[in-house]
């Protein structure tokens, strides 16, 4: 396809991060074990964390896959996306959240399989409370994943004056998990390793897909944050 004005930013092959090199956050772990920001853990829990932070993180192999694609149409509750040889659609209250986007960038993170298997060893052996900080670890492995394709997404479309918007995720937002579908094909067999199952929920289990808006930076900055207007305001994934 030849580019134009239209297509500039558009990338229409599936690209691959296959290495994330940001460190564990621990903040985010915490954050994903319940501990509301500034609430410190008792000297247990940080001992705990201390000794699983580092193997957890060792087993984690945070990768993503993302494209870019134009903008056909849009409205509160539709949103078409122009592929590389046809057309699909998403339905949701996505499409009023995304409403400063141009393009959109669809995304797969995951924190890999191998995070997954170290949790599982553990609950079997009866160890819960070591498996919920090691499946916090992969969920902050995923969303480091996540974070790696914005980081590009932003580096990419700043030289357009554009800027990405947060990312939105079947099963929020008003967009039903079932979407799932339409995203994994778009990526064909590029999905990094994650794969739907009958009930569209992703395995490895810690991996996050969803859509990210990119727009007119000042547009972007003007609308705000979503989460702001989501009726939702005990969504743990509120910003």
């Amino acid at each position: 396809m030849a580019t134009t004005p239209q297509n500039r930013i558009a990338v229409w092959e599936p690209i691959i991060i296959d290495r994330v090199d940001e460190p564990v956050d621990r903040q985010e772990v915490l954050r994903y074990l319940g501990y509301p920001a500034g609430v410190a853990p008792s000297s247990a829990i940080e001992s705990m964390l201390d000794s699983w932070l580092g193997e957890a993180g060792k087993l984690a192999h945070p990768r993503a896959v993302y494209l870019v694609l134009p903008v056909v149409a849009k409205d509160r509750r539709t949103l078409q996306l122009q592929t590389w040889d046809r057309i699909i659609e998403f339905r949701g209250a996505i499409g009023e959240f995304l409403s400063p986007a141009e393009w959109v960038a669809a995304f797969i993170a995951t924190a890999g399989c191998g995070i997954e298997t170290l949790a599982s060893e553990r609950m079997n052996q009866g160890d819960a409370l070591a498996a919920l900080i090691i499946n916090s670890v992969g969920a902050e492995r995923a969303e480091a994943a996540e974070a790696a394709v914005i980081a590009q997404l932003r580096s990419r479309v700043s030289l357009f004056d554009m800027a990405p918007t947060l990312p939105y995720s079947p099963g929020y937002c008003g967009m039903k998990l079932t979407q799932q579908k339409a995203l994994f094909e778009l990526f064909g067999a590029k999905t990094v390793g994650v794969s739907l199952t009958d009930h569209y929920l992703m395995r490895p289990l810690k991996s996050v897909s969803g859509l990210i808006g990119i727009g007119p930076a000042d547009q972007v900055l003007a609308d705000g944050s979503p989460c702001e207007r989501c009726e939702l305001h005990n969504c743990a994934m509120r910003r």
